[in-house]
């Protein structure tokens, strides 16, 4: 892998320290411990460094999760935070998830990480646009819902803190995902064509309905980026977080 201190972006050098802003079309960056608000010992807001100014925010002091020393903990009961601006990512352009995480129980089914809906519990998308975690495999669902689906097996182990990368990318004009755990690929799966299979909307970080579907963990960093990501910048970005969480 590539040392940080002589990163490759686009086939350039870098001078200085990389940084995930150096890579083109970053749409989110949810940085550790970084533009927090706290409301007593639980997060409020978690301002986004992007640039964007797409801040994840939760009003609701219940829904609110907990501080971690730098951590933002979801207790799985109802902790979740929004984004200003809804994300529509999309199989033409593709896209880039990186998560830094961890789970306080791998055997909790509807571990939903991070999702798309126009408000949360509105029942007309409950069945589309999530990314969870079902006790030994991930479950990926465009725009289409459930017709569209597609897992991949991964096991985990409770309180494993590690690397998610979240690949979308153009199959036949419908989203093909790939996995990666700590920069090695665990798998990918083409959703089942249909109207919407080429589209996924993000805005809900650690829920997706409030109904048994939330989070049981902690999130430590959580990027965004709106095409895939391949070569050195895949690899820098990875290396990157990897390092700054001793991963």
């Amino acid at each position: 892998m590539l040392g940080l201190g002589n990163s490759i972006i686009s086939g350039v050098a870098l001078q200085s320290a990389f940084s995930l802003d150096q890579i083109s079309d970053l749409e989110a960056w949810y940085k550790f411990d970084t533009n927090i608000t706290l409301n007593g010992s639980n997060v409020s807001a978690w301002g986004d460094s992007s640039g964007n100014g797409n801040d994840l925010t939760q009003s609701t002091a219940s829904d609110q999760p907990a501080y971690n020393s730098g951590d933002v903990h979801f207790d799985e009961t109802n902790d979740n935070m929004v984004m200003d601006t809804m994300l529509t990512l999309t199989a033409s352009d593709g896209f880039t998830i990186l998560a830094v995480v961890s789970t306080d129980d791998d055997n909790t089914n509807n571990q939903t990480l991070f999702s798309g809906a126009d408000s949360i519990g509105d029942a007309a998308d409950n069945g589309r646009n999530f990314f969870r975690y079902d006790n030994t495999l991930w479950r990926f669902r465009p725009e289409s819902g459930g017709g569209s689906q597609q897992t991949i097996v991964h096991g985990l182990v409770d309180d494993e803190k590690f690397l998610i990368t979240v690949i979308g990318s153009n199959d036949g004009g419908s989203l093909n995902f790939a996995i990666r755990d700590n920069g090695s690929a665990i798998g990918n799966a083409t959703c089942g064509s249909a109207s919407g299979s080429d589209t996924f909307k993000l805005n809900v970080v650690g829920d997706h309905n409030q109904a048994n579907q939330l989070w049981d963990g902690k999130i430590s960093e959580f990027v965004v980026y709106s095409n895939n990501l391949t070569g050195d910048d895949l690899t820098n970005a990875e290396d990157d977080l990897m390092t700054r969480h001793g991963l």
